[in-house]
């Protein structure tokens, strides 16, 4: 599994709102990723993610690596993708319904659900470190 913060040119990450009949954390707050498909790296698969999820087309080559988590028997790895540019098109995918920029710390100050993704929460406690 591997996800990507999306920071644009004034600092602000992108945020997906999952859309109501997603699988997992309807409604909740989430950053683009998802799984790793066979033969391809965790950068190739963030990329191919982003560019599904968003419209937006970041080059895997580009993408710097915050942490790597391990979860019973998956692998979460988080990137960081930085946009020279404040505000980028962005078309969601049916996984989600709305999306909205943050600052790190609007993010910081946004309150979590208590049954919110691990990994949003790992996000987030890495952003307040």
């Amino acid at each position: 599994m591997s996800k990507a913060l999306i920071k644009n040119r004034a600092g602000a990450y992108l945020l997906l709102y999952r859309g109501d009949s997603h699988p997992n954390f309807p409604g909740h707050l989430d950053i683009p990723g998802g799984e790793v498909e066979p033969n391809e790296s965790y950068k190739e698969a963030t990329a191919r993610e982003i560019w599904e999820e968003t419209g937006v087309h970041v080059q895997s080559n580009s993408l710097e690596e915050l942490f790597a988590k391990q979860y019973k028997n998956v692998k979460h790895i988080l990137f960081e993708a930085n946009i020279d540019e404040i505000d980028i098109p962005v078309k969601l995918s049916w996984e989600h319904k709305n999306y909205c920029w943050m600052t790190r710390e609007e993010l910081l100050n946004t309150a979590i659900p208590n049954n919110a993704d691990p990994y949003y929460v790992d996000v987030i406690d890495y952003l307040g470190a």
